[in-house]
């Protein structure tokens, strides 16, 4: 269940007694309730152990800026975090944000942890959880339906210098990308995230991505690589914009990469999305392998669409839901080289209605449009 939130600010009751547990190296429960958090949030320290049975609810303004409910505020890297729910949650408040954003859980510059059944509730205008230039982790059996319909509510976020993070049994329903991997802003300059597998992820999106890896023009030369999907659910709640695959590699210029990224058995759905563009859409990414898909419901535009990509290998089967859209245009690839397309092409009940095959070594000079090619 998630409590009411109590009345009265529980930063300072809350943060003495998280720190009196630490230095005896007990584990601090917070005891059954809905906790108000104004003023700031609390922060966890080396060897934490933290157990959730209540909520703590984020209520800052925008007076407070970005504040998460629990993180690492010592300006330090830490290390050794377990936290569990039993539960509890990470709760945004209902009152009027007026510009602040509310996140919940952020494991920020820490080495060694484990976030374990834990949950978030929304509306949370910020990342539900968030793991910032953290390694050497595990999320298991994790609940965050965190976001209101706004950018920034992403559910899971990878952002900056992560390394060697396992997780598996994630739920995720967002307001923004369900699941992020980025290197953007300054923050993450030259950063190298790598080493990240996930298995068994729900993931809706209301109107943004379910999956989504980004690098933007001021990171210097980031790198993500290494990252592994599997087991994947995913679709687009409410439109009407939305991609449920994107990778962005907008650092491309200043030498930024995307690359190493495999995705494998992964049901992706434009749903209620109704503006033209594609299901999955990648821009400078090497390297990548999609195997087992299966792209449902493009909006006037493509199932798929890549540009300037190398080392493409994308198989499975695309789900035509439009009747009498065109059929000729169903694959985009722009100066695109060493790629394998394999799909199945499927009408909405699925009835087989062709295939689309296409490979090349090397770079194509122009733009290719595939459609169904046989059956």
């Amino acid at each position: 269940m998630t409590y009411p939130m109590g009345m009265t600010d529980s930063v300072t009751t809350l943060q003495a007694a998280l720190d009196a547990a630490q230095a005896k190296g007990a584990v601090f429960t917070l005891p059954a309730g809905g906790y108000r958090l104004a003023s700031t949030g609390l922060g966890y320290g080396d060897n934490a152990r933290i157990v959730l049975a209540g909520d703590l609810y984020n209520d800052h303004g925008p007076q407070v800026g970005t504040l998460y409910c629990l993180t690492n505020r010592s300006r330090r890297r830490l290390s050794n975090l377990a936290i569990s729910g039993r539960g509890g949650a990470f709760v945004g408040s209902s009152s009027p944000p007026n510009g602040a954003t509310r996140k919940g859980l952020g494991i920020v510059d820490t080495d060694g942890f484990s976030v374990k059944d834990v949950r978030t509730r929304g509306p949370l205008t910020g990342f539900g959880l968030e793991v910032k230039n953290a390694t050497n982790g595990s999320l298991e059996r994790l609940q965050l339906l965190s976001g209101a319909n706004v950018p920034g509510a992403d559910g899971l976020h990878f952002f900056g210098a992560c390394s060697k993070i396992m997780g598996a049994g994630i739920e995720i329903s967002s307001g923004d990308d369900a699941v992020s991997f980025t290197c953007e802003n300054r923050e993450s300059l030259n950063a190298t995230m790598r080493g990240i597998s996930l298995s068994g992820l729900t993931l809706n999106s209301a109107a943004f991505s379910c999956i989504k890896l980004f690098t933007s023009k001021t990171t210097g030369r980031a790198r993500i690589s290494g990252i592994r999907l599997a087991h994947v659910k995913g679709r687009i709640t409410q439109g009407p914009t939305g991609c449920p695959l994107m990778m962005q590699n907008d650092g491309v210029g200043q030498g930024c990469t995307i690359e190493d990224v495999a995705i494998d058995d992964a049901d992706l759905d434009f749903g209620a999305a109704t503006l033209d563009g594609p299901t999955a859409y990648l821009t400078d990414i090497n390297n990548v392998r999609l195997t087992d898909m299966r792209l449902r419901g493009r909006r006037n535009g493509q199932f798929f669409r890549a540009v300037r990509c190398r080392g493409l290998v994308l198989r499975g089967e695309a789900w035509e839901t439009i009747p009498g859209s065109s059929a000729s245009d169903m694959v985009q690839l722009e100066r695109c080289g060493d790629y394998i397309i394999d799909l199945v092409v499927r009408s909405a009940t699925g009835a087989r209605l062709g295939s689309i095959r296409a490979a090349n070594i090397g770079v194509d000079q122009a733009t290719r449009y595939l459609g169904i090619t046989g059956a």
